[in-house]
């Protein structure tokens, strides 16, 4: 699949293909990618360079991502969903937790226990490096715990809200939904 993508000003061609493989404006890079203990944080080598690596708050059309200390915003020019959305997307049977990417200061909690969520939805707002980070629903399910509430302050990798798979019993729990 190929996307275009701007970010601070510059376009960029980035396609990847079935196996995984990258080009950037039609030129191979050697990626190597590894997701951070779940959280939306990576830890990249790029043509034998590393890099750390947030994707934050994430939504159609564009995202923010922290690059080795620095935020960006990446804007999709043809695709309403990004790249990025397949690797943040989260895949496990269990429960999923939503951590903070960063340290920062809870500005907005958007869920409750036991409250039905899609995957996607909105959980959390925090404020970090002043700016504001949506934290995402990682999957649909149930919210079963919720640590926060606002104007608290969380650590990195933190334990913000669980959510866990809707039952297969039919049952659905709360229908609430926001």
């Amino acid at each position: 699949m190929r996307y275009r993508v701007e970010v601070e000003g510059r376009d960029f061609e980035i396609e990847v293909d079935l196996e995984g493989r990258i080009w950037l404006n039609d030129r191979p890079l050697d990626v190597d990618m590894e997701q951070v203990d779940g959280l939306p944080q990576y830890s990249l080598l790029v043509d034998h360079r590393s890099y750390e690596t947030v994707v934050e708050g994430e939504r159609e059309g564009e995202c923010r991502l922290v690059v080795a200390g620095r935020p960006y915003l990446a804007r999709f020019l043809d695709r309403q969903r990004s790249p990025a959305q397949a690797v943040y997307r989260h895949r496990a049977e269990g429960a999923a937790q939503v951590l903070a990417p960063l340290p920062g200061l809870v500005v907005e909690v958007g869920v409750e226990e036991g409250q039905r969520v899609e995957e996607g939805d909105r959980v959390a707002v925090l404020e970090s490096m002043k700016m504001h980070l949506e934290l995402r629903a990682p999957r649909s399910g149930i919210v079963r715990a919720v640590h926060i509430s606002p104007g608290a302050e969380v650590a990195q990798g933190e334990v913000l809200v669980i959510v866990t798979p809707l039952p297969q019993s039919g049952g659905t729990g709360n229908p609430e939904n926001s």
